[in-house]
Formats: structure tokens, C-alpha cells, sequence
């Protein structure tokens, strides 16, 4: 086996025990940089000398070296390079080495751009999580319903909005000027978020606040639910029962039962 195809199979692979070892590390060292985003300065301004502690440059310069090592050896390892490359993941893995070489520059808002795209490293941790794909695709098919559920809820803070502008109009001092500052409380409200900085002083009003209060925390679980189902229907879609045990829900590209090692039968072909 060449060397090419055994790097293959211990970067793209977790198979085996070099596979492991290698994805530790890169995992541990995607925390130990995030632990170093954790000590940096104001996003629009150059840190100040002595601010930062010095371990945070000999940490950021030794991930920036893993993340070097780990993108080019992606790249060579690749079946279709090109394709990586211009992957997710193939991005976040030069963003999370781009964006290392922060330009000692005084435009603020270059500076931002450019220490934003380092805190894209963290996405390198969606690798890592088979589970990751499966809440995507959970996500996607359930866009449609969640949106339309979002309309309707917005559709109802404007409405609860300006109903609290006319029972709260009548107190003299009342803080509801405008529709915009009711339509705001509506959504501080709704959301249980009661920053009270804006609230009602009439009786009909704080009736009205309580049932925002209330139905917020219906309207809030309503799409938790909805990515539940699609995501156990995902499941189901994409998982496979063990003829000899009856374990169930394995993945797609498993071959064995991970509970008593029988061979899996082959996985449906989707329409």
C-alpha cells in the first residue's frame, strides 16, 4: 500500500487507531484554539502591548501549524481534491488557516472581518459529530413548515403590538408612543426575555401582557417540535435493524451490528 493511501486511511478514516489518534488531536487542538479566542481583545481594535498573555501567541502559532498539516494533507489525501476544496468543510479548513494571519492594519472594520472569520474554526467540530448531517437534513425539511409558523407568529406580535399602543394610550403616562414600541414589547415578551424596560400601566394591559407571557411559552415549543420529528423520521429514514440482535438505527455505511458484530443487511436505495 502506498503511503498516499494509508495517510487515506488514517485522515479520512476513524476506523482504525491511527485514525482515532489523529482525529484527537485535531479535535483537542480546535478547543485549545477556541481557548485562545476566549482571552482576545475588542473584535475593532489592535490589542494593546502586554494585554493579551504571551501563551496565546505560542498557542495560536502551534494550532496554526496542526491546521496547516491537517489542510494540506487533506488536500493530497482527497480523491478529488478540487471537490474538498471547495467543500464546507474544505472551507472552514482554509478559513480556519487564512484567518490566522490577521493584518496589523488600523481599519477597524478590516480587522473585524478578518479576527470574525478566525471564530469559523470552530465549525472544523462539525466533523466530528455524525450527528451533524442528520440535524442538517432535519433542518432543511422542515424550513418550509418553520417559516411559515415564524410568519404567522410575526403576523401576531404586530397584531398584540398595537393592541397594547391602544389599551395603554388612555394612561398619561404611558410608554408606549409608537406601534414599533409595542411591537417590541410584544417580542420581548413573547419570548419570556423581559427586559422591562417597557412595560404596562394599566390593568387591561398587564391582562394583556400576561397572556403574551403565556403564549410564549406554547410558541416557543413549537418549533422544538417540529425538528423532533423530522429528525426521528430522518432517523428512521436513515438507519438499519440488525436481523440477528435487533438493534436499530445504525448508519447508512455500516456494515456490522455495533452490538453483537452480525453483518447489517444492505441499506434501501432512496427514491
Amino acid at each position: 500500500m502506498s503511503l498516499r493511501l494509508r495517510l487515506r486511511k488514517i485522515v479520512l478514516e476513524a476506523d482504525t487507531r491511527a485514525g482515532r489518534v489523529y482525529n484527537l488531536i485535531i479535535f483537542g487542538t480546535i478547543l485549545l484554539s477556541v481557548a485562545g479566542l476566549l482571552v482576545q481583545p475588542h473584535p475593532l481594535r489592535l490589542a494593546a502591548p502586554g494585554e493579551v498573555p504571551s501563551w496565546v501567541g505560542t498557542l495560536e502559532h502551534g494550532c496554526l501549524l496542526v491546521f496547516i498539516a491537517d489542510f494540506l494533507l487533506h488536500l493530497w489525501v482527497s480523491p478529488r481534491p478540487r471537490k474538498y476544496l471547495f467543500s464546507f468543510y474544505g472551507l472552514i479548513d482554509v478559513s480556519a488557516v487564512l484567518f490566522f494571519f490577521v493584518p496589523q492594519i488600523s481599519s477597524g472594520l478590516i480587522l473585524w472581518i478578518f479576527k470574525f472569520g478566525r471564530v469559523l474554526r470552530v465549525f472544523k467540530l462539525l466533523r466530528f459529530l455524525d450527528e451533524a448531517q442528520l440535524l442538517g437534513n432535519a433542518l432543511k425539511a422542515s424550513a418550509r413548515r418553520i417559516g411559515v409558523f415564524l410568519f404567522f407568529v410575526v403576523m401576531a406580535q404586530v397584531v398584540l403590538g398595537y393592541l397594547m399602543v391602544l389599551v395603554e394610550s388612555s394612561h398619561p403616562e404611558t410608554q408606549f408612543q409608537t406601534v414599533g414600541q409595542g411591537v417590541y414589547w410584544a417580542i420581548v415578551t413573547m419570548t419570556t426575555v423581559g427586559y422591562g424596560d417597557i412595560v404596562p400601566q394599566t390593568v387591561l394591559g398587564q391582562l394583556l401582557a400576561a397572556v403574551v407571557m403565556l403564549l410564549g411559552f406554547g410558541i416557543i415549543a413549537i418549533p422544538t417540535g417540529i425538528i423532533t420529528v423530522e429528525t426521528m423520521q430522518q432517523v428512521r429514514r436513515g438507519g438499519r435493524d440488525c436481523l440477528s440482535c435487533g438493534a436499530q438505527s445504525h448508519r447508512s455505511e455500516a456494515l456490522h451490528c455495533d452490538q453483537c458484530g452480525a453483518v447489517l443487511p444492505p441499506a434501501s436505495v432512496s427514491g
